[in-house]
Order: structure tokens, then C-alpha cells, then sequence
């Protein structure tokens, strides 16, 4: 009788960490989802707060886990462009560290035991990785080089680890398909990653690919007027080229005046 009733409480025990196994990722997925509605809502100290939860209650190899750390490097990166530029650097940083563990991770979860329901949010992430990845890469130059003086000189003046961060960030924009959203603020969209690539291309000094990126920008996307003349396109021969280039520039302004000269 004894031995029946352990042989019992062994089974209620293992059906409770089944259960308890089972439910922690649903209970992490609802923290992610409070995230992003936060975040949709602007409120990114909240949206913190549900990534980091999420972070700690899933397991570190999860599908949830990814999904939180994605979440979390987003909100960072809207942090950082809610406040002054030189308050921004740690959000910047930490931008990084969130969205290059979530591509480390990626590269290690098991496909195969992903859920067909888990499928999508799972490749809706990746996307919404290398697009924060992109970004993160580009603000994160722009501060490194903000010593260096780099809007107001020549390409050849970048130091070797701001170059290579804007070349990850046109690294990381090639991976996305030109439907792209990001599906938490949908004013986000391929053309501005396209914007952004143009920009990185310029500033690198490369302007063959930086015509290339310009020219499949969709113009009645932007949020400004753009120059008939640039909305047809440039190339080399063209007089507008260097104009029309720095116009779609994220900042507004031409930080190459003198390549024209």
C-alpha cells in the first residue's frame, strides 16, 4: 500500500512540473504581449518591465526567450530616440547587447521543435532583429563618430570601428524582403530601412550602391517633399545626384556639401 502511494505522489509530482514546464512559456508569451502593447502605446519604461519579466521567466534557449529579447532591444532603441542625444548612449548600448543575444540565440534554437503556431511570431522576430540590428548599428556610428567630426569630413576619415558598424548595419538591412513593416509601429516600413542603407552608403563613401538603394525608394512613402528630378531616379552623370541623395537623408540635412564641389 505504501508503495502504492509514493508510486502515486511520484506521478502527481512529475504532473505538476509538467504542468508548471507547460505553462511558464504561455505565461512568458503573455508577458511579451503586454510588452509590445506598451510599447505600441509609447509607454517604454512599462514595455521594459514585461521584456525583462518574460526574459527571466522563460527558459534562455526558448523560441520566448528570443521573441523577449527582441522586444526588449526595440524598446531600448525607442528610448534612445525619446531623449537627447547624449543621454542616448546607454540605451544604445544596451540595444546591442539585447538584439546580438537574440542572433546568437537564433542560430542555436532547434527548428524543429517549433510549434506550427509559434512559426510566424517566431519569423515576424527574426525580421524585426535584423532591422533593429540595422538601426542599432547606424545610431551607434553615429555616436562613435561624433567625436571624429565624421558628417563634416571625407569618408576616408572614419576610424576602422565605425566603419565596420556601419557595414553591419547594411549587412543586417540586405536581410530583410522589401514588404517589410515593423508590425509594432507600422510607420516603420522597408523604405526607411532603404533611407537608411543610402545614408550608410554615402557616409562610407560608396556611391555606386548608395545609387542603387536611393533609386528603389518609394517616394510617395516619404514624410517630406522630395524634388521631382530626384523621384526619377539618379546616376552618375546626374547634376542632382549628390543633392537628392543627402534630401532622403535621415537627418534632413546634407552632411556631404563638399562632394560636389
Amino acid at each position: 500500500m505504501m508503495k502504492r502511494i509514493a508510486y502515486i505522489s511520484i506521478l502527481l509530482v512529475w504532473g505538476c512540473n509538467s504542468l508548471i514546464e507547460k505553462s511558464a512559456p504561455l505565461e512568458g508569451n503573455f508577458y511579451i504581449q503586454d510588452g509590445w502593447l506598451a510599447f505600441s502605446s509609447s509607454k517604454y519604461d512599462e514595455a521594459d518591465k514585461h521584456f525583462n519579466t518574460a526574459i527571466e521567466t522563460n527558459d534562455s534557449g526558448s523560441v520566448f526567450h528570443f521573441l523577449s529579447l527582441v522586444g526588449l532591444g526595440w524598446t531600448n532603441i525607442y528610448k534612445a530616440q525619446m531623449i537627447e542625444e547624449t543621454s542616448s548612449n546607454g540605451y544604445v548600448n544596451n540595444a546591442g547587447e539585447n538584439l546580438n543575444a537574440a542572433n546568437n540565440l537564433m542560430l542555436n534554437i532547434n527548428i524543429e521543435e517549433i510549434t506550427l503556431d509559434l512559426n510566424e511570431d517566431y519569423s515576424n522576430g527574426i525580421t524585426d532583429m535584423y532591422a533593429g540590428l540595422a538601426l542599432q548599428r547606424s545610431y551607434f556610428a553615429k555616436q562613435k563618430s561624433a567625436n571624429e567630426n565624421a558628417w563634416e569630413t571625407t569618408n576616408e576619415s572614419l576610424s576602422d570601428t565605425v566603419r565596420i558598424l556601419y557595414e553591419e548595419s547594411i549587412d543586417f538591412s540586405i536581410q530583410l524582403e522589401s514588404d517589410y513593416i515593423f508590425q509594432h509601429d507600422v510607420k516603420l516600413t522597408y523604405n526607411d530601412i532603404l533611407v537608411l542603407r543610402t545614408e550608410n552608403y554615402l557616409i562610407l563613401g560608396n556611391i555606386e550602391e548608395a545609387i542603387l538603394s536611393f533609386n528603389q525608394i518609394d517616394f510617395d512613402q516619404l514624410g517630406f517633399e522630395v524634388d521631382e528630378a530626384c523621384e526619377q531616379g539618379v546616376d552618375f552623370d546626374s547634376s542632382k545626384l549628390i543633392e537628392c541623395l543627402c534630401i532622403v537623408s535621415h537627418n534632413g540635412f546634407c552632411p556631404f556639401g563638399d562632394l560636389n564641389d
